[in-house]
């Protein structure tokens, strides 16, 4: 019978961080930044709190570095959405719908925790500016892919951007204490068919 090969020191560590920033982004969606502390992250991951502090010496680094790791599986999930629409697997609406989705969903909430503590937080905002920053390039970067080939200008493409993900953001933030599907509904419904039409106006100068 073959034995597991043991694992290395190295391994070990990574492993240990992959399950702090886990139960991090967790806590941070079930919770709320202002309840959880480091003790109950280390209980969530299944470490010591030795070993929290260890990897991530404050709660602001934790959260900061979580975040990141965040966002960057939300930038590889929207990649994958591009490459989806590239194979004609996915419409301008079904992108939209996507959009939606995740902007009301774990990535929101998660959002409105750490911007919420980083406006009194000094040093979590510090650690984060430069994150969301490359987040939002990322998210540019993707949406001009997906806008490549189409006639609009790139101020075109950088107001829809942005005109997007703030009206999904709005939107996600009423979905707080206003459970009305049909109400989101006819508001996305409302935003595809003005994106179509500045396609369509832009195709047409």
């Amino acid at each position: 019978m073959r034995s597991t090969p043991r694992r290395t020191q190295e391994e070990r560590s990574a492993e240990t961080r992959r399950k702090l920033i886990q139960a991090t982004i967790d806590a941070l969606d079930e919770r709320g930044y202002a309840r959880i502390t480091t003790v109950e992250i280390a209980r969530r991951a299944g470490v010591s709190r030795g070993a929290l502090m260890h990897h991530f010496s404050t709660k602001e680094e934790l959260v900061s570095t979580s975040v990141e790791k965040h966002l960057e599986e939300s930038t590889t999930e929207i990649r994958e959405f591009l490459d989806m629409a590239r194979n004609g697997e996915m419409s301008l609406d079904t992108f939209l719908d996507r959009l939606w989705q995740m902007y009301s969903g774990k990535l929101l909430f998660v959002t409105l925790e750490h911007i919420t503590e980083a406006r009194h937080n000094a040093p979590l905002r510090e650690n984060l500016i430069p994150v969301v920053r490359r987040f939002h390039a990322a998210l540019d970067a993707t949406w001009r892919e997906f806008f490549r080939g189409t006639a609009l200008s790139e101020d075109d493409v950088e107001t829809v951007l942005n005109a997007s993900t703030c009206m999904f953001r709005g939107m996600g933030v009423q979905t707080i204490l206003r459970t009305d599907a049909a109400y989101y509904d006819r508001l996305l419904r409302h935003w595809k068919a003005h994106v179509h039409n500045l396609v369509a106006l832009a195709s047409a100068r």
